[in-house]
């Protein structure tokens, strides 16, 4: 199981995405456990259990994102899937991101 982190400037916008993200994962078998966080209640062993920290787009500062990239991989996720709440796209791309199968199959 992979852990992902939605990481925004406030947590409200990242939950938006959890229920759908999960229940995308649920529903195609798919090894992804997300959890959502703003950037202010992020701690160190949070962000040490993670595979892979997803950040909504202007989430954080530029030095932030080095000091996070530097720890576990991160990504800002894509205005168009952030813009549209598209949580099945998320999986997607974290599955890409994970290289844990194929584009197509998800």
């Amino acid at each position: 199981m992979k852990n992902v982190l939605l990481l925004s400037g406030n947590e409200n916008s990242s939950h938006l995405f959890l229920g759908e993200a999960k229940r995308t994962a649920e529903t195609r078998h798919m090894p992804l456990n997300f959890s959502a966080a703003s950037v202010q209640d992020l701690t160190p062993d949070m962000l040490a259990e993670q595979d892979l920290v997803l950040l909504a787009p202007r989430a954080v500062n530029q030095a932030e994102v080095t000091t996070l990239k530097a720890q576990v991989p991160t990504m800002t996720i894509p205005n168009d899937i952030y813009g549209w709440l598209n949580g099945q796209a998320l999986v997607k791309f974290a599955c890409e991101k994970l290289q844990l199968l194929p584009v197509a199959a998800v």
